[in-house]
């Protein structure tokens, strides 16, 4: 132990209290803003270039949190000062674990949404593939879970593009609030010596400093918007599956998954379950389950930090990371799909057959009446087929076929603008970086 100097490693308190198994998660992120930290101390002038190439050497070869930390940080403090010596003492000027966790979590944060964000386009780009080809594939729909109106697998495939490129516009905004610097902050109120903030931004790839030092220290409020974006990509994903599990069923036998995305049964060796799609499912319930957890954590704490903060950390990570591989299962789910039968029940194509007779100068609800008992009394007989229902589709966004390869480009232009967006906004991060890497390597060969 470091910074407590009353009982022992052997406490109960300390091993109650430690954050040391979570810590793992964000070791890498500690180092990181240590490092920061330490080359501002230099570029003020505190320590001098030799001891800064020092500790930085020292910091690069921390390696493991021994179980008598309560933490990363004190764990890193403790190993400088081992390794350095008493040049190591400097490196608490100006420094909180307060301000240095919150930095490490946004950058650890900021890392995993980038390659999520990475992932979706990923995805979308295989849905777009996919729908370009299907334009003329006969499927359903539905509302209430009863057959509504005959489309295409295209249209229903461009649904899922759309929420994902809605999820995305949510969770790369929630990014930008995340990538804030909280350092430079201490532990509540600032520090009397002068760090310069927005370099320590800067050379960690943030767009700018978190202004009020109270609100840096112990706010969660960022990450958590993150998480319950994520956790609404999820709830898209949940439904998706839902269909997959529904439509692949032997009572509807519509379509059939891939061989790797199903799984038969111990006893039953006919069974096709669709596992993939179930885990899914579950895996948006945990997600919610962290949501919960953080804010049942995060509501009742006063401002300022408190220890409780600590016990959110793993719920950070778990929806951020399970989102990437939900992600990953619907790209290759999406790329084997097949569509085993058509529309069988003409009954669907009513609606068509009341607005013809409204566009015929008949009013829609006489006409709606109609045709409501003609299927009532089994004499229904549509004047359409499916693929004319779906010709005659007239307004944006809907399955026919003219229409949906317009509706394909626009999506497709909208796809590239936001990895043309996201490349760009990694590239200022990762340029930013570069100047610390340059100022490491400068330490070395000084």
């Amino acid at each position: 132990m470091l910074y407590r100097k009353w009982g022992s490693s052997e406490d109960e308190v300390v091993k109650y209290t430690s954050s040391v198994l979570s810590d793992k998660e964000i070791m890498d992120e500690v180092k990181l803003t240590m490092k920061v930290h330490v080359i501002e101390l230099y570029l003020d002038k505190v320590i001098s270039k030799e001891t800064c190439k020092n500790v930085i050497s020292v910091i690069n070869s921390f390696k493991e949190i021994g179980e008598e930390y309560e933490d990363v940080h004190e764990a890193l403090e403790d190993y400088i000062i081992k390794k350095v010596g008493k040049d190591g003492d400097w490196i608490g000027l100006g420094r909180s674990r307060n301000d240095h966790v919150a930095t490490a979590l946004r950058v650890k944060a900021r890392n995993e949404l980038l390659d999520l964000l990475d992932e979706i386009n990923k995805a979308r780009e295989k849905i777009l593939e996919v729908a370009e080809s299907s334009t003329d594939i006969i499927f359903p729909t539905f509302t209430h879970l009863q057959p509504a109106q005959p489309s295409t697998l295209a249209h229903y495939l461009l649904y899922l593009e759309e929420e994902l490129s809605s999820r995305w516009k949510s969770i790369f905004s929630s990014l930008k609030l995340v990538n804030r610097s909280p350092l430079g902050s201490g532990a509540i109120v600032g520090t009397n010596f002068k760090l310069n903030r927005e370099r320590e931004a800067e050379l960690l790839g943030f767009d700018e400093v978190i202004v009020n030092t109270i609100s840096a220290t112990s706010s969660r409020g960022d990450l958590i918007s993150a998480v319950l974006e994520v956790c609404n990509l999820d709830l898209a994903l949940s439904r998706f599956a839902e269909d997959m599990v529904f439509l692949s069923s032997k009572f509807v036998d519509l379509l059939e998954l891939p061989d790797s995305h199903v799984s038969t049964s111990s006893l039953m060796p006919q069974k096709r379950n669709p596992v993939t799609m179930e885990i899914l499912r579950a895996k948006a319930g945990e997600c919610l389950g962290n949501v919960i957890s953080l804010s049942t954590i995060y509501k009742g704490l006063p401002s300022g930090y408190d220890l409780d903060i600590q016990e959110m950390n793993p719920h950070y990570w778990i929806p951020i990371i399970e989102a990437k591989r939900n992600i990953e299962v619907i790209h290759s789910l999406i790329q084997g799909l097949k569509v085993k039968s058509s529309i069988k029940d003409e009954t669907v194509l009513a609606t068509d057959e009341a607005e013809l007779l409204s566009m015929k100068g008949v009013p829609y609800r006489e006409a709606y009446f109609d045709i409501s008992t003609r299927v009532r009394q089994g004499s229904f007989k549509p004047s359409e087929n499916f693929e004319s229902s779906i010709r005659n589709k007239a307004v944006i966004g809907s399955p026919n076929p003219e229409i949906l390869k317009r509706d394909l480009k626009d999506y497709r232009e909208r796809l590239e603008r936001d990895k043309r967006i996201l490349k760009e906004y990694k590239d200022e991060i990762f340029s930013k970086l570069a100047q610390l890497r340059a100022l490491e390597d400068d330490m070395q060969e000084g």
